[in-house]
This record gives C-alpha cells, structure tokens and sequence, in this order.
C-alpha cells in the first residue's frame, strides 16, 4: 500500500477533527461533520487514514431507538497507545512524573519530594530526577508537557510573584532532551485533561484550583480563554474585602488572603501562638508542623478557632463562583484542592453556591464537581498539554 502524504491543509483538518472526537467521541462521520463544517467526504477519507495509522477506530453502529430505517451510524472514537506523552508538574514540595498515553491511560508514574527549606529552587533536580523517569521506560515518547506553578512566555523563566522560582531555568530542561517540550499553568493544564481524557461533551466549563495559590481557568469553545492575557484566570488577587489583609501583590483583601493554602496555614499558625484551647496544641508539637492536613482534622474535630478561617474562606469562594456564574457561560465547575477532598467542606460550599439569583425564569444552575486532589493530577494535565500542542501545530497525524 502507497503511503498517502498530507499536505498542510489536511493535516490543519485532520487536526480539527481530532479536537472533536477527543471530548465527544464515540461520534458518527456525519456528526463531525456536522460539528466542523468539512465536508462528509473529506471527513470520511481523513478519518480512514487515521484508522490506518491507528489512531482512530470504528466501534460499532450507533443503537439509537429513534433511527427506524436507513442506514445505521458507525462510530469512531480516539485509539489507546497510539502516541506515548511524559506529563510533570513544578511544585515547591515535589516534582511528579507520569507517562501517558493519547488517551490519558497512565503506565508510569514517579513523585518526587523535595527540600522546602531552600529559598530558591533549581532546575538541577528536576532535570535529574526528568532523566531518570525518561531512560527507565521502554516505549518511544512523542513530546514532554510540564505543568508551571506560574506561566511562561519564553522567557525560559517561570512568570510569578513567588521568588522560590526566581532561579529555576526552563532552558535547560528544554536543553535536557531532544524531544519536544511544552510549559503551561499547572491548572490550564489540568482543564486539558479535563477537554482531551474526561469529557464526554465540548463544553464550557470553570476549573478552580486552591492550592498555594489560587488560579481558575475557563474553557470556551473547545480552548483555554484568553492565552494570550496571564492575568486572565487569576481570581485569586480579585478584592473581596476592601478593608482586608495586604496581599503580595500589593491590593488589600485578596481572595487568596482569605483562601490560599498559604494564607490558611498563616491564620492558623498564629492562633497555635495566641489560643491555649485551639485543638492544635494536641494534633502537633510546634507551629512549624502545622500542614493542611492538620488544618482538616482540626475542622474535623470541630476546633472554633479553625471552624472560623475555613467558614470565612469558603464565603469568599462562593462568592466568587457566584459572581463568575453570572459573567461566564459554563456548564460545569471542577473543583480542585485539599481543602475540597474534605466531604464537611464540600458540603458547606455547595449549599453556598446553591443560593440562585431570582432574575430569570429559569435560572442557570452549573455542576459542581470535586475533582479528587492527587499530586499526579498537574502532571496528567501536562500530557493532555501535548496532545494540545501537537493539535495546534498540526502534527498529531505525520
């Protein structure tokens, strides 16, 4: 068999179709083409070569009860271990590693803990720790994604106000291996996943992160909204309280004051200081042990001190959900954080975020999902990032 080279156009096509099928397969050839505007016999002679190159396959006729005659849809959907990725996420207490396939299958993974006490951190390690993860598998891997506590304009330099990253050197890693490598917003990358591996609709959707920071990005249209502009999506240092704390940007009453990791560790840590009845004293030796965990299972055991800074702080939350319910068109928002794994907290939130605006006649209700927290979930991310890549460069069927 002649093999068929793709000219520019068919690939920019192929391409298209692909940012179909991933969220929304199994789909028919006619429903993409529906979806995509291409014509049904471009997409069924595209479609056939990517069976070919075995990166999509036919499941079956569709059984819908309302087709009563003609001809039944045959659906395709993306194939498994067509393409391996390595996804790794950036975190100032571990590096973690997974190899992926083109569908999000895991096949490796590798968490790496690191010193937090140094007050700048290197690329050294990571690389080291990169290479390690690479040489020891045994498949061939199309493209590396790394997920940033921060953003990157080619500067080879994390883009953030946290000077921990002030030293770190995306360069080299770039310079580490002859694969390509693509850097983005560890939460960007983990609305990727959500696109590419989980889906079953192209829909807009809101994916709100607490962790040291505080970030939300919203997929529009099948894409991250607004590239371009980093301050997009950094809800975190929006002002809920003129009065309030100075936060490190320089602004008063930060919602990342109230809600952070870092700022909830801070409250508690004085009021271990200040409070003989706090259940801290008991959970831990000294102020320095203090970690969420600690924080969750004080709230847990119902301490009042710390029942106080979370109510505060998922106040907070919900009332920036809920102004962004009213400005954005969403149908889902993804949860994501420590804080949210705790079911008394998921909980309160979602009565929270229940009380509904009486302006319509049928008001708009979103989902509210808990994406469970695990410290592989940034890395996932940065493996949907290079199937994002490859999509947008055209080069996802050579």
């Amino acid at each position: 068999m002649f093999k068929i080279e793709l000219t520019k156009k068919q690939k920019e096509l192929c391409s298209e179709i692909l940012n179909v099928i991933f969220p929304e397969g199994p789909i028919s050839r006619i429903d993409i083409a529906n979806k995509t505007g291409i014509t049904p016999a471009t997409v069924s002679f595209l479609t056939g070569i990517m069976i070919e190159k075995n990166l999509l396959y036919e499941l079956g006729e569709s059984y819908n009860e309302t087709i009563k005659a003609g001809r039944r849809k045959i659906l395709l959907d993306v194939s498994q271990e067509h393409s391996f990725f390595i996804g790794a996420e950036i975190t100032e207490s571990f590096y973690s590693y997974v190899l992926t396939d083109n569908t999000g299958k895991i096949f490796s993974k590798k968490i790496y803990s690191i010193n937090t006490s140094e007050i700048f951190i290197t690329s050294d390690v990571f690389i080291k720790n990169l290479l390690s993860f690479y040489r020891s598998l045994t498949v061939p891997v199309s493209a590396i994604g790394i997920a940033l506590p921060g953003h990157y304009n080619y500067s080879s330099k994390i883009l953030t106000n946290n000077y921990t990253w002030k030293h770190f050197d995306l360069k080299k890693i770039i310079d580490s291996v002859e694969i390509p490598i693509f850097f983005e917003n560890n939460v960007n990358c983990m609305a990727l996943a959500e696109h590419f591996f989980y889906s079953q609709r192209n829909e807009n959707f809101l994916f709100f992160h607490i962790g040291r920071g505080i970030h939300c990005s919203y997929f529009y249209k099948g894409d991250i909204f607004s590239k371009e502009n980093f301050l997009i999506g950094e809800v975190g240092h929006t002002v809920v309280n003129l009065d309030g704390q100075y936060c490190e940007c320089g602004k008063r009453g930060c919602l990342q004051t109230y809600t952070s990791e870092t700022w909830l560790l801070k409250y508690s840590q004085s009021i271990y200081r200040n409070s003989t009845s706090t259940f801290l004293h008991q959970l831990v030796d000294t102020e320095s042990e203090i970690s969420m965990e600690t924080l969750l299972t004080a709230y847990d055991l119902g301490d009042p001190a710390i029942l106080k800074i979370f109510d505060n702080a998922l106040n907070y939350i919900a009332l920036t959900l809920n102004n962004l319910n009213m400005i954005l068109d969403s149908a889902k928002i993804f949860l994501h954080g420590q804080i949210f794994d705790n079911k008394n907290i998921f909980n309160f939130l979602t009565q929270l975020l229940n009380v509904e605006p009486k302006l319509l006649v049928f008001p708009k209700q979103e989902e509210i999902i808990k994406k469970p927290y695990q410290k592989i979930n940034g890395a996932i991310g940065a493996s949907a990032l290079c199937i994002y890549k490859k999509l947008e460069n055209y080069d996802f069927v050579v």
